[in-house]
């Protein structure tokens, strides 16, 4: 299978004033937390308005990518800030970036599985999820925001975890929601293809997903 970025007219132009005006996702966070360094996104994030005692008072974990998605998102909901404040805070700053880098934020790379959707367009099941709640490992909430969630509902997921199997059972319950409650609040099918599209973009090859599967297919 191939994969293929969506054709340019099928996104967002970062140079046109609307898209600039919006507040950016958990996912563009998330995105955008690969591209630097963390010493860069501390330099951002005072651009962007967040004190520097505010920024060093976020306990690094040694994760640099979780603990730069945890800046952005403090800079995004005390200032609420937009693409295009985010633009200029790169424009303004030592880093390496420009518009090229939101260009970044809006483009996937896209499994092309239109040449066996009978396959990919199945509705999960409660078997397809149990075979596939193990392959998730310790990335729950990178998946939870590359299914379309929130880390509000990442936060409420997390902290109803009791039972002794906490990664298993959180991503269940991730994965659950995401099939029951979200995709049905925003009309949206859920299938196979988007969560083998989410693991890819965890960094783990779709092919998992297929192998789990083989004999549900």
């Amino acid at each position: 299978m191939l994969i293929q970025t969506f054709a340019s007219s099928k996104l967002p132009k970062v140079t046109n004033e609307e898209f600039l005006k919006e507040v950016p996702s958990d996912l563009h966070l998330r995105q955008l937390s690969f591209m630097y360094s963390s010493n860069e996104v501390r330099e951002l994030a005072i651009h962007l308005g967040l004190s520097v005692t505010a920024v060093d008072n976020k306990d690094y974990t040694g994760d640099r990518t979780s603990w730069n998605f945890e800046v952005f998102r403090r800079c995004r909901n005390r200032n609420w800030v937009t693409f295009k404040e985010i633009a200029n805070a790169i424009d303004n700053s030592a880093v390496n970036g420009s518009m090229h880098t939101l260009c970044k934020l809006v483009k996937y790379q896209f499994i092309d599985f239109d040449r066996e959707p009978e396959k990919w367009d199945v509705v999960p099941t409660e078997e397809h999820i149990d075979r596939l709640v193990p392959l998730v490992g310790n990335q729950s909430l990178p998946f939870l925001i590359e299914l379309g969630m929130d880390f509000n509902t990442w936060e409420r997921i997390s902290h109803k975890q009791t039972e002794r199997d906490l990664v298993t059972r959180l991503n269940k319950d991730i994965l659950e929601e995401w099939r029951n409650k979200f995709c049905r609040m925003h009309n949206l099918k859920p299938t196979l293809r988007t969560i083998a599209q989410s693991f890819r973009n965890i960094g783990k090859h779709f092919q998992i997903v297929e192998n789990a599967l083989l004999d549900l297919f």
